[in-house]
């Protein structure tokens, strides 16, 4: 029986540490001095004192916050009314609706997240705060439910008759009796309802609008560049907080003395009150704001700060952390943006349903700066919708100590290599480099299905060697040593290369692909004088410089880089010699061949 005990210890023990292993890392982290998560370097605060100091993660903290505080009231109060009234009640096709109430727990998230920037839309409701707000009320009332539906299914009546006997009315029965005997399930909800407003992304990015960027949307956004040991700070932070509320309620729960359960309550709360007291940039009254939808880490605080006291205006910054999120908020009518920041391919999708607001040429001056080369593309001829911001390449990245020189894609399919390889999780890309490996020569931009059929079969003899598929953080993967070869994106590699020499990029010589973001005006924009302002703005040489310094992708105007330091402008990844550049070719539209490239992506990554 001993035995027996200490093995099913043992046992229990393994799958706590199993639960909660990756939480204490992640708070671990949080004290390390590097900003790699591959090599500990010392203990530091560091990284919490730069968060104090981080205004879009600390603005992001507190709409989530403001954001779960009020849903979580609203869907308590709602969802414990609807509860009494089920169980007291029956209703006329009650099972239908306790179904309907059923639907936001069983129906995929996506699916909740479109019809509900479809109603939103057809409401002309502006995306923002109340929607998210009202999203999250939405989807936390059901949990509500049947958590406080579980508490009353054991509840005694007689307690509320004998109140009612001794002369108590309905509210003053519901105040007394009914409500303090639901209490634990109650809290039990709200505890639930906050945890998931505070946690989700998915029905938020569809309905998130102008100064509605929450935690979550902050931190997916970020992955895209790596993320930041300051997220990993504000997480440990968010995490101890509701340990402690988490902690209060349990002995609430137990009935210990409320005096007891005041000093982790009162501390938790202090911490979420926390990111309030310290408090941040706000527009005053009658001061013009400029709302701008841009990649995580595409430019600099500080440059942003020096539009602001230009030009005397607030700029509103969100994130997204794909194309294709901003291509649903702009085609559903209802978002609030005056620069967004869409890549070639999404520009051409963009001009095609008319969202983009006709540029003003004469009031952008400072695009003479701009390459010639990177201007009048077939994405945009005469750039008259957009105009060109950064751009990069697709390669490979390779621990020199581990693989010696590569120069192919070939690399990618030679077994010594098996198990240390990361390849991205991108159709176009890992369908683009199968193409160019052919032995037809086909290009990136391919639209034929036999020719895309057989670089799927040639993915599909590549998916025995490789490790993981990743979008996000591949340099990180690459840096801690998991993966000697990578394929990815130049301007995150060259991060990389410059934390580790061992690391070397590559525009293989069979050729590639390279990308080019750009800055719009979406149609319909509150303020496109203003918008235009930071278009010119950006293309100014010092400023294009001192963005190109801060996420290390290439700029494509030319006066910026001759005021780089050389370090950046002769690195091989941000700036590739004329050579390269000739063998890689623009990613672009490819129309209905879309659904093919993502059909057989998905057929590549589902094979066994």
């Amino acid at each position: 029986m001993n035995r027996r005990g200490s093995g099913l210890g043992l046992f229990a023990l393994l799958v706590y540490l199993f639960l909660y292993a990756p939480i204490l890392v992640l708070a671990a982290l949080s004290f390390n001095e590097s900003r790699s998560s591959a090599l500990w370097e010392g203990f530091t605060f560091a990284w919490y004192l730069k968060l104090l100091q981080n205004a879009q993660v600390m603005q992001a903290l507190r709409t989530s916050l403001i954001v779960a505080f009020v849903s979580t009231v609203f869907s308590t109060v709602l969802g414990t009314a609807a509860a009494l009234a089920f169980h007291r009640h029956r209703f006329r096709r009650g099972a239908a609706i306790e179904a309907l109430f059923a639907l936001p727990i069983v129906v995929p998230e996506i699916v909740i997240a479109s019809s509900m920037v479809l109603l939103f839309a057809a409401l002309s409701l502006r995306l923002g705060l109340l929607t998210v707000v009202l999203a999250h009320v939405a989807f936390s009332i059901s949990y509500v439910v049947v958590v406080v539906r579980a508490r009353l299914a054991g509840f005694d009546r007689t307690l509320e008759e004998a109140a009612m006997d001794l002369g108590a009315g309905p509210w003053r029965t519901l105040w007394t009796v009914t409500l303090p005997l639901c209490a634990p399930a109650i809290l039990a909800g709200a505890l639930l309802a906050f945890a998931l407003s505070i946690d989700d992304y998915v029905i938020t990015s569809f309905v998130a609008g102008v100064g509605s960027t929450t935690l979550p949307l902050q931190i997916y956004s970020m992955v895209r560049s790596g993320v930041s040991p300051e997220i990993n700070a504000v997480s440990t932070l968010l995490l101890l907080a509701t340990s402690l509320l988490l902690l209060a309620a349990h002995l609430l729960e137990r009935g210990k003395p409320a005096r007891l359960c005041a000093a982790p309550a009162g501390l938790g709360l202090a911490l979420l009150a926390g990111p309030f007291l310290i408090g941040g940039p706000a527009a005053a009254a009658g001061e013009k704001v400029l709302n701008l939808y841009i990649w995580s880490n595409y430019i600099a605080p500080e440059t942003l700060a020096k539009f602001e006291a230009r030009h005397g205006v607030k700029v509103n910054v969100d994130l997204y952390d794909s194309n294709e999120a901003l291509l649903a908020k702009l085609q559903a009518g209802n978002a609030n943006y005056d620069v967004v920041c869409p890549s070639n391919y999404a520009v051409a999708i963009l001009a095609r349903q008319e969202l983009l607001h006709p540029l003003d040429l004469t009031a952008l001056p400072n695009l003479a700066h701009v390459d010639p080369a990177f201007l009048d593309r077939p994405h945009d001829p005469g750039n008259r919708l957009s105009i060109p911001y950064f751009w990069g390449t697709t390669g490979i990245a390779y621990r020199k100590s581990r693989t010696g020189p590569i120069d192919s894609w070939a690399a990618l399919w030679e077994p010594r290599f098996k198990g240390r390889i990361l390849m991205l999780d991108d159709a176009r890309e890992t369908l683009g480099i199968a193409l160019l490996l052919s032995r037809d020569g086909h290009g990136v931009n391919e639209t034929d299905e036999r020719a895309l059929r057989q670089a799927k079969e040639l993915l599909l003899v590549q998916k025995p060697l490789v490790r993981t598929y990743n979008s996000a953080d591949f340099d990180q993967v690459l840096l801690a040593g998991d993966v000697w070869l990578a394929q990815g994106w130049s301007g995150q590699f060259a991060r990389a290369m410059d934390e580790d020499p061992d690391i070397e990029y590559v525009v293989p010589k069979e050729g590639s692909s390279f990308f080019l973001d750009s800055l719009a005006i979406p149609r319909g924009a509150p303020n496109p004088a203003l918008g235009h302002a930071f278009l010119d703005f950006v293309m100014e040489p010092e400023i294009a410089a001192e963005i190109c310094m801060t996420m290390r992708y290439s700029t494509p105007n030319r006066a910026a880089r001759a005021l780089l330091p050389a370090a950046i402008r002769d690195h091989p990844a941000i700036f590739p010699p004329p050579d390269v550049m000739n063998r890689v070719e623009l990613l672009e539209d490819v129309g209905d061949a879309t659904v093919l490239y993502d059909r057989l992506w998905t057929e590549v990554k589902s094979a066994r």
